[in-house]
Protein backbone atom coordinates (compact mmCIF):
# COMPACT_ATOMS: atom_id res chain seq x y z
CA UNK A 1 0.00 0.00 0.00
CA UNK A 2 2.89 2.34 0.75
CA UNK A 3 4.17 1.88 -2.82
CA UNK A 4 0.70 2.70 -4.16
CA UNK A 5 0.43 5.87 -2.08
CA UNK A 6 3.88 7.04 -3.17
CA UNK A 7 2.98 6.33 -6.80
CA UNK A 8 -0.30 8.22 -6.52
CA UNK A 9 1.48 11.14 -4.87
CA UNK A 10 3.91 11.27 -7.83
CA UNK A 11 0.97 11.19 -10.26
CA UNK A 12 -0.57 14.09 -8.33
CA UNK A 13 2.64 16.10 -8.66
CA UNK A 14 2.71 15.43 -12.41
CA UNK A 15 -0.96 16.37 -12.76
CA UNK A 16 -0.53 19.61 -10.78
CA UNK A 17 2.56 20.49 -12.81
CA UNK A 18 0.95 19.82 -16.20
CA UNK A 19 -2.36 21.35 -15.10
CA UNK A 20 -0.69 24.44 -13.68
CA UNK A 21 1.45 24.88 -16.77
CA UNK A 22 -1.59 24.53 -19.03
CA UNK A 23 -3.54 27.01 -16.93
CA UNK A 24 -0.75 29.58 -17.12
CA UNK A 25 -0.55 29.08 -20.90
CA UNK A 26 -4.30 29.46 -21.22
CA UNK A 27 -4.19 32.84 -19.46
CA UNK A 28 -1.18 33.97 -21.46
CA UNK A 29 1.24 34.05 -18.52
CA UNK A 30 3.73 31.71 -20.19
CA UNK A 31 4.09 30.73 -23.88
CA UNK A 32 2.70 27.44 -25.13
CA UNK A 33 4.82 24.91 -26.97
CA UNK A 34 3.22 25.87 -30.28
CA UNK A 35 2.37 29.38 -31.45
CA UNK A 36 -0.79 28.09 -33.14
CA UNK A 37 -2.40 26.85 -29.91
CA UNK A 38 -3.24 28.45 -26.58
CA UNK A 39 -2.08 25.55 -24.41
CA UNK A 40 0.12 22.52 -24.95
CA UNK A 41 1.51 21.80 -21.48
CA UNK A 42 4.98 20.30 -21.80
CA UNK A 43 4.23 19.09 -25.34
CA UNK A 44 4.52 20.68 -28.76
CA UNK A 45 0.78 20.60 -29.51
CA UNK A 46 -2.47 20.11 -27.59
CA UNK A 47 -3.24 16.59 -28.89
CA UNK A 48 -0.68 14.66 -26.81
CA UNK A 49 -1.27 17.08 -23.95
CA UNK A 50 -4.95 16.12 -23.94
CA UNK A 51 -3.93 12.45 -23.88
CA UNK A 52 -1.59 13.02 -20.94
CA UNK A 53 -4.35 14.82 -19.01
CA UNK A 54 -6.77 11.97 -19.78
CA UNK A 55 -4.34 9.35 -18.44
CA UNK A 56 -3.53 11.33 -15.27
CA UNK A 57 -7.21 12.13 -14.75
CA UNK A 58 -8.21 8.46 -15.12
CA UNK A 59 -5.69 7.34 -12.49
CA UNK A 60 -6.57 10.06 -9.99
CA UNK A 61 -10.34 9.88 -10.48
CA UNK A 62 -10.37 6.11 -9.98
CA UNK A 63 -8.16 6.42 -6.88
CA UNK A 64 -10.35 9.14 -5.39
CA UNK A 65 -13.51 7.16 -6.14
CA UNK A 66 -12.42 3.72 -4.93
CA UNK A 67 -9.18 3.74 -2.98
CA UNK A 68 -8.04 5.73 -0.01
CA UNK A 69 -10.32 4.12 2.60
CA UNK A 70 -7.81 1.89 4.40
CA UNK A 71 -7.66 4.01 7.56
CA UNK A 72 -4.09 5.16 7.07
CA UNK A 73 -3.44 8.71 8.27
CA UNK A 74 -2.14 9.67 4.82
CA UNK A 75 -5.22 8.26 3.15
CA UNK A 76 -7.63 11.17 3.44
CA UNK A 77 -5.18 13.98 2.52
CA UNK A 78 -3.99 11.98 -0.52
CA UNK A 79 -7.58 11.35 -1.55
CA UNK A 80 -8.47 15.06 -1.43
CA UNK A 81 -5.24 15.98 -3.17
CA UNK A 82 -6.26 13.54 -5.93
CA UNK A 83 -9.69 15.19 -6.15
CA UNK A 84 -8.03 18.61 -6.52
CA UNK A 85 -5.54 17.41 -9.17
CA UNK A 86 -8.23 15.51 -11.08
CA UNK A 87 -10.50 18.58 -11.05
CA UNK A 88 -7.72 20.71 -12.53
CA UNK A 89 -7.12 18.16 -15.31
CA UNK A 90 -10.86 17.86 -15.95
CA UNK A 91 -11.21 21.63 -16.37
CA UNK A 92 -8.33 21.80 -18.84
CA UNK A 93 -9.16 18.70 -20.92
CA UNK A 94 -11.93 20.43 -22.97
CA UNK A 95 -9.57 23.32 -23.76
CA UNK A 96 -7.18 20.91 -25.53
CA UNK A 97 -9.92 20.10 -28.08
CA UNK A 98 -8.67 16.50 -27.99
CA UNK A 99 -11.55 14.20 -28.93
CA UNK A 100 -9.28 11.20 -28.41
CA UNK A 101 -8.49 12.43 -24.90
CA UNK A 102 -12.18 12.71 -24.01
CA UNK A 103 -12.89 9.27 -25.46
CA UNK A 104 -9.96 7.72 -23.59
CA UNK A 105 -11.10 9.20 -20.27
CA UNK A 106 -14.75 8.29 -20.94
CA UNK A 107 -13.98 4.64 -21.68
CA UNK A 108 -11.73 4.38 -18.62
CA UNK A 109 -14.53 5.73 -16.43
CA UNK A 110 -17.06 3.44 -18.10
CA UNK A 111 -14.92 0.43 -17.17
CA UNK A 112 -14.63 1.84 -13.64
CA UNK A 113 -18.41 2.11 -13.44
CA UNK A 114 -18.92 -1.50 -14.51
CA UNK A 115 -16.17 -2.84 -12.23
CA UNK A 116 -16.76 -0.85 -9.05
CA UNK A 117 -20.21 0.72 -9.07
CA UNK A 118 -22.52 -1.93 -10.52
CA UNK A 119 -23.26 0.03 -13.68
CA UNK A 120 -24.58 -3.07 -15.43
CA UNK A 121 -27.30 -3.51 -12.79
CA UNK A 122 -28.20 0.19 -12.84
CA UNK A 123 -28.62 0.09 -16.63
CA UNK A 124 -30.86 -2.97 -16.36
CA UNK A 125 -32.93 -1.28 -13.66
CA UNK A 126 -33.38 1.96 -15.62
CA UNK A 127 -33.59 0.84 -19.22
CA UNK A 128 -35.51 3.83 -20.59
CA UNK A 129 -33.22 6.37 -18.95
CA UNK A 130 -30.17 4.39 -20.06
CA UNK A 131 -31.45 4.25 -23.64
CA UNK A 132 -32.03 8.01 -23.61
CA UNK A 133 -28.51 8.63 -22.31
CA UNK A 134 -27.00 6.32 -24.95
CA UNK A 135 -29.00 8.12 -27.67
CA UNK A 136 -27.79 11.52 -26.42
CA UNK A 137 -24.20 10.30 -26.38
CA UNK A 138 -24.57 8.94 -29.92
CA UNK A 139 -25.96 12.26 -31.17
CA UNK A 140 -23.20 14.13 -29.33
CA UNK A 141 -20.55 11.87 -30.87
CA UNK A 142 -21.97 12.44 -34.35
CA UNK A 143 -21.99 16.19 -33.71
CA UNK A 144 -18.34 16.11 -32.62
CA UNK A 145 -17.48 14.10 -35.76
CA UNK A 146 -19.14 16.57 -38.11
CA UNK A 147 -17.77 19.55 -36.18
CA UNK A 148 -14.29 18.52 -37.37
CA UNK A 149 -15.36 16.28 -40.24
CA UNK A 150 -12.29 16.78 -42.42
CA UNK A 151 -10.02 15.96 -39.49
CA UNK A 152 -11.97 12.77 -38.74
CA UNK A 153 -12.04 11.69 -42.40
CA UNK A 154 -8.34 12.47 -42.63
CA UNK A 155 -7.64 10.24 -39.63
CA UNK A 156 -9.61 7.39 -41.21
CA UNK A 157 -7.68 7.88 -44.44
CA UNK A 158 -4.35 7.70 -42.58
CA UNK A 159 -5.39 4.38 -41.02
CA UNK A 160 -6.49 3.09 -44.42
CA UNK A 161 -3.10 3.89 -45.99
CA UNK A 162 -1.27 2.34 -43.02
CA UNK A 163 -3.29 -0.86 -43.35
CA UNK A 164 -2.39 -0.99 -47.04
CA UNK A 165 1.25 -0.57 -46.03
CA UNK A 166 0.94 -3.44 -43.53
CA UNK A 167 -0.53 -5.62 -46.26
CA UNK A 168 2.65 -5.02 -48.29
CA UNK A 169 4.83 -6.75 -45.66
CA UNK A 170 2.44 -8.36 -43.17
CA UNK A 171 4.83 -10.71 -41.36
CA UNK A 172 8.13 -8.87 -41.00
CA UNK A 173 7.15 -5.22 -41.47
CA UNK A 174 9.16 -2.56 -43.27
CA UNK A 175 11.70 -1.89 -40.53
CA UNK A 176 12.20 0.39 -37.56
CA UNK A 177 11.56 4.09 -38.17
CA UNK A 178 10.15 3.60 -41.68
CA UNK A 179 6.45 4.20 -41.02
CA UNK A 180 6.30 7.71 -42.52
CA UNK A 181 8.45 6.90 -45.54
CA UNK A 182 6.37 3.80 -46.28
CA UNK A 183 3.22 5.86 -45.76
CA UNK A 184 4.31 8.34 -48.44
CA UNK A 185 5.14 5.55 -50.91
CA UNK A 186 1.84 3.75 -50.24
CA UNK A 187 -0.22 6.92 -50.56
CA UNK A 188 1.49 7.76 -53.87
CA UNK A 189 0.60 4.30 -55.20
CA UNK A 190 -2.95 4.69 -53.93
CA UNK A 191 -3.61 7.95 -55.80
CA UNK A 192 -1.63 6.98 -58.91
CA UNK A 193 -3.72 3.82 -59.37
CA UNK A 194 -7.00 5.57 -60.22
CA UNK A 195 -9.05 8.68 -59.49
CA UNK A 196 -10.19 8.93 -55.89
CA UNK A 197 -13.14 10.77 -54.26
CA UNK A 198 -12.62 14.51 -53.88
CA UNK A 199 -13.11 14.44 -50.12
CA UNK A 200 -10.21 11.99 -49.79
CA UNK A 201 -8.01 14.09 -52.08
CA UNK A 202 -8.74 17.17 -49.94
CA UNK A 203 -7.81 15.58 -46.62
CA UNK A 204 -4.78 13.56 -47.79
CA UNK A 205 -1.55 15.07 -46.51
CA UNK A 206 1.90 14.12 -45.31
CA UNK A 207 1.46 13.28 -41.60
CA UNK A 208 4.37 13.70 -39.22
CA UNK A 209 3.07 10.91 -36.99
CA UNK A 210 1.30 7.59 -37.51
CA UNK A 211 -1.81 8.62 -35.46
CA UNK A 212 -2.19 5.01 -34.33
CA UNK A 213 0.57 3.39 -32.29
CA UNK A 214 -0.71 -0.15 -33.04
CA UNK A 215 -0.73 0.37 -36.81
CA UNK A 216 2.70 1.96 -36.53
CA UNK A 217 4.01 -1.22 -34.94
CA UNK A 218 2.28 -3.22 -37.69
CA UNK A 219 3.91 -1.17 -40.45
CA UNK A 220 7.39 -1.33 -38.92
CA UNK A 221 7.45 -4.82 -37.39
CA UNK A 222 4.53 -6.76 -38.91
CA UNK A 223 1.20 -8.17 -37.78
CA UNK A 224 2.63 -10.70 -35.25
CA UNK A 225 4.39 -7.91 -33.34
CA UNK A 226 1.26 -5.73 -33.44
CA UNK A 227 -1.00 -8.51 -32.14
CA UNK A 228 1.60 -9.50 -29.53
CA UNK A 229 1.71 -5.92 -28.23
CA UNK A 230 -2.08 -5.73 -28.00
CA UNK A 231 -2.25 -9.10 -26.20
CA UNK A 232 0.41 -8.03 -23.69
CA UNK A 233 -1.49 -4.80 -22.94
CA UNK A 234 -4.78 -6.65 -22.47
CA UNK A 235 -3.15 -9.10 -20.05
CA UNK A 236 -1.51 -6.27 -18.10
CA UNK A 237 -4.81 -4.39 -17.82
CA UNK A 238 -6.58 -7.57 -16.64
CA UNK A 239 -3.86 -8.12 -14.03
CA UNK A 240 -4.12 -4.54 -12.73
CA UNK A 241 -7.93 -4.70 -12.66
CA UNK A 242 -7.72 -7.87 -10.60
CA UNK A 243 -5.55 -5.97 -8.12
CA UNK A 244 -8.08 -3.10 -8.18
CA UNK A 245 -5.21 -0.77 -9.05
CA UNK A 246 -6.12 2.77 -10.20
CA UNK A 247 -3.30 2.45 -12.73
CA UNK A 248 -5.45 -0.04 -14.64
CA UNK A 249 -7.72 2.83 -15.67
CA UNK A 250 -4.78 5.03 -16.61
CA UNK A 251 -3.47 2.23 -18.81
CA UNK A 252 -6.93 1.78 -20.38
CA UNK A 253 -7.00 5.50 -21.19
CA UNK A 254 -3.48 5.33 -22.64
CA UNK A 255 -4.36 2.30 -24.79
CA UNK A 256 -7.51 3.98 -26.15
CA UNK A 257 -5.67 7.23 -26.81
CA UNK A 258 -2.88 5.32 -28.59
CA UNK A 259 -5.43 4.08 -31.11
CA UNK A 260 -6.21 7.63 -32.23
CA UNK A 261 -2.99 9.54 -31.60
CA UNK A 262 0.76 9.23 -31.06
CA UNK A 263 1.60 9.36 -27.32
CA UNK A 264 4.76 7.27 -27.70
CA UNK A 265 6.09 9.64 -30.36
CA UNK A 266 5.22 12.90 -28.59
CA UNK A 267 8.06 13.06 -26.10
CA UNK A 268 11.13 14.56 -27.77
CA UNK A 269 14.22 15.26 -25.65
CA UNK A 270 16.51 17.61 -27.52
CA UNK A 271 20.22 16.83 -27.59
CA UNK A 272 22.93 19.48 -27.88
CA UNK A 273 23.39 18.48 -31.52
CA UNK A 274 19.70 19.10 -32.24
CA UNK A 275 19.96 22.54 -30.66
CA UNK A 276 23.02 23.28 -32.79
CA UNK A 277 21.12 22.12 -35.88
CA UNK A 278 18.30 24.56 -35.19
CA UNK A 279 20.85 27.36 -34.86
CA UNK A 280 22.52 26.25 -38.11
CA UNK A 281 19.24 26.91 -39.97
CA UNK A 282 19.90 30.63 -39.72
CA UNK A 283 22.37 30.75 -42.67
CA UNK A 284 19.74 28.96 -44.79
CA UNK A 285 17.25 31.78 -44.16
CA UNK A 286 19.91 34.27 -45.28
CA UNK A 287 20.70 32.33 -48.45
CA UNK A 288 24.22 31.41 -47.24
CA UNK A 289 23.96 27.81 -48.42
CA UNK A 290 27.66 26.94 -48.52
CA UNK A 291 27.98 28.14 -44.92
CA UNK A 292 24.90 26.12 -43.99
CA UNK A 293 26.39 22.97 -45.57
CA UNK A 294 29.61 23.46 -43.60
CA UNK A 295 27.70 23.77 -40.34
CA UNK A 296 25.18 20.99 -41.00
CA UNK A 297 27.45 18.27 -42.41
CA UNK A 298 29.33 17.46 -39.15
CA UNK A 299 25.99 16.74 -37.43
CA UNK A 300 25.09 13.96 -39.89
CA UNK A 301 26.30 11.11 -37.66
CA UNK A 302 23.89 11.97 -34.86
CA UNK A 303 20.97 13.40 -36.84
CA UNK A 304 20.77 11.07 -39.86
CA UNK A 305 17.49 9.72 -38.44
CA UNK A 306 15.90 13.19 -38.32
CA UNK A 307 14.16 13.87 -41.61
CA UNK A 308 13.90 17.61 -40.99
CA UNK A 309 17.66 17.79 -40.63
CA UNK A 310 18.13 15.70 -43.77
CA UNK A 311 15.87 18.07 -45.70
CA UNK A 312 17.80 21.13 -44.50
CA UNK A 313 21.11 19.56 -45.50
CA UNK A 314 19.78 18.26 -48.82
CA UNK A 315 18.16 21.57 -49.70
CA UNK A 316 21.33 23.51 -48.82
CA UNK A 317 23.37 21.19 -51.03
CA UNK A 318 20.84 21.71 -53.83
CA UNK A 319 21.04 25.51 -53.56
CA UNK A 320 24.83 25.29 -53.45
CA UNK A 321 24.77 23.48 -56.79
CA UNK A 322 25.94 20.13 -55.39
CA UNK A 323 23.06 18.22 -56.97
CA UNK A 324 24.32 14.64 -56.74
CA UNK A 325 25.26 14.99 -53.07
CA UNK A 326 21.90 16.61 -52.43
CA UNK A 327 20.03 13.65 -53.91
CA UNK A 328 22.00 11.18 -51.80
CA UNK A 329 20.89 12.97 -48.63
CA UNK A 330 17.30 13.60 -49.76
CA UNK A 331 16.79 9.96 -50.76
CA UNK A 332 17.62 8.99 -47.19
CA UNK A 333 15.00 11.45 -45.99
CA UNK A 334 12.40 9.86 -48.28
CA UNK A 335 12.77 6.60 -46.34
CA UNK A 336 11.64 8.18 -43.08
CA UNK A 337 9.32 11.01 -44.20
CA UNK A 338 6.07 11.29 -46.13
CA UNK A 339 6.74 14.90 -47.18
CA UNK A 340 6.67 15.24 -51.01
CA UNK A 341 9.07 18.20 -50.83
CA UNK A 342 11.92 15.69 -50.76
CA UNK A 343 10.85 14.44 -54.19
CA UNK A 344 10.34 17.98 -55.50
CA UNK A 345 13.96 18.90 -54.71
CA UNK A 346 15.23 15.54 -56.01
CA UNK A 347 13.37 16.28 -59.25
CA UNK A 348 14.97 19.72 -59.48
CA UNK A 349 18.38 18.13 -58.92
CA UNK A 350 17.78 15.62 -61.72
CA UNK A 351 16.62 18.42 -63.98
CA UNK A 352 19.77 20.43 -63.21
CA UNK A 353 21.83 17.35 -64.03
CA UNK A 354 20.06 17.03 -67.40
CA UNK A 355 18.11 13.88 -66.45
CA UNK A 356 14.61 15.12 -67.26
CA UNK A 357 13.10 11.63 -67.40
CA UNK A 358 13.88 10.99 -63.73
CA UNK A 359 12.92 14.55 -62.86
CA UNK A 360 9.45 14.00 -64.33
CA UNK A 361 9.04 10.78 -62.31
CA UNK A 362 9.93 12.61 -59.11
CA UNK A 363 7.52 15.49 -59.79
CA UNK A 364 4.68 13.07 -60.53
CA UNK A 365 5.47 11.02 -57.43
CA UNK A 366 5.42 14.18 -55.31
CA UNK A 367 2.03 15.05 -56.82
CA UNK A 368 0.52 11.63 -56.07
CA UNK A 369 1.88 11.64 -52.54
CA UNK A 370 -0.28 14.70 -51.74
CA UNK A 371 -2.56 15.25 -54.77
CA UNK A 372 -4.04 18.50 -53.46
CA UNK A 373 -0.72 20.34 -53.80
CA UNK A 374 0.04 22.35 -56.92
CA UNK A 375 3.79 22.86 -56.56
CA UNK A 376 4.94 19.52 -58.09
CA UNK A 377 2.70 20.06 -61.13
CA UNK A 378 3.95 23.63 -61.43
CA UNK A 379 7.55 22.36 -61.53
CA UNK A 380 6.61 19.70 -64.10
CA UNK A 381 4.74 22.20 -66.25
CA UNK A 382 7.71 24.61 -66.24
CA UNK A 383 10.11 21.82 -67.20
CA UNK A 384 7.89 20.76 -70.10
CA UNK A 385 7.67 24.36 -71.34
CA UNK A 386 11.46 24.65 -71.27
CA UNK A 387 11.70 21.40 -73.26
CA UNK A 388 9.20 22.60 -75.85
CA UNK A 389 6.62 19.96 -74.85
CA UNK A 390 3.78 22.48 -75.05
CA UNK A 391 0.95 19.98 -75.63
CA UNK A 392 1.91 17.99 -72.51
CA UNK A 393 2.35 21.21 -70.54
CA UNK A 394 -1.21 22.19 -71.52
CA UNK A 395 -2.49 18.89 -70.08
CA UNK A 396 -0.72 19.57 -66.78
CA UNK A 397 -2.07 23.13 -66.77
CA UNK A 398 -5.62 21.86 -67.23
CA UNK A 399 -5.09 19.55 -64.24
CA UNK A 400 -4.01 22.54 -62.16
CA UNK A 401 -6.99 24.60 -63.35
CA UNK A 402 -9.40 21.90 -62.17
CA UNK A 403 -7.82 21.47 -58.74
CA UNK A 404 -9.60 22.65 -55.60
CA UNK A 405 -7.65 25.33 -53.74
CA UNK A 406 -8.68 26.77 -50.40
CA UNK A 407 -9.13 30.52 -50.85
CA UNK A 408 -7.42 31.12 -47.51
CA UNK A 409 -4.19 29.47 -48.68
CA UNK A 410 -2.90 32.48 -50.58
CA UNK A 411 0.47 31.06 -51.79
CA UNK A 412 -1.24 28.06 -53.39
CA UNK A 413 -3.97 30.26 -54.89
CA UNK A 414 -1.27 32.51 -56.35
CA UNK A 415 0.57 29.51 -57.77
CA UNK A 416 -2.61 28.25 -59.39
CA UNK A 417 -3.20 31.64 -61.03
CA UNK A 418 0.37 31.64 -62.37
CA UNK A 419 -0.09 28.16 -63.85
CA UNK A 420 -3.40 29.17 -65.44
CA UNK A 421 -1.73 32.27 -66.92
CA UNK A 422 0.98 30.07 -68.47
CA UNK A 423 -1.71 27.69 -69.70
CA UNK A 424 -3.62 30.47 -71.45
CA UNK A 425 -0.40 31.69 -73.09
CA UNK A 426 0.39 28.18 -74.31
CA UNK A 427 -3.10 27.83 -75.77
CA UNK A 428 -2.73 31.11 -77.67
CA UNK A 429 0.59 29.91 -79.08
CA UNK A 430 -0.96 26.60 -80.12
CA UNK A 431 -3.81 28.44 -81.89
CA UNK A 432 -1.34 30.69 -83.76
CA UNK A 433 0.55 27.64 -84.97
Amino acid sequence: MMFLRISIFIVNILALYEGGKGLLQLFGKIPSGNAGFALTGSFSNPGPYGGALAVLLSVLASYAAVAGNDGNRFCKPLKWLSVLSASLCLVLLPATMSRAGWLAFGIAMLVLGFREFGLRGRIAAHRKASAAIILCLTVLSAGIFFMKRDSAVGRLHIWHIEMRAIAGKPWTGHGRGTVLGVYGETQAEYFAYRQRPEIIVKVAGCPEYAFNEYLKIGVEYGIPAMLGTIAALVLLIAFLLKLRSPFAYGLIALCVFSFFSYPLSAVNIQSDTEKNWRNARYPVSLGLYEDAVEELTPMYGELCGNYRYLYDLGYSLHKAGRFQESNEILLQGCKISSDPMFHNIIGKNYEALGDCRHAEKEYLKAHYMVPSRIYPLSLLMDMMIRQGRDAEAVEIGEMVRGMYVNEKVLPMKRMQKECISKLDSLKRICVMH
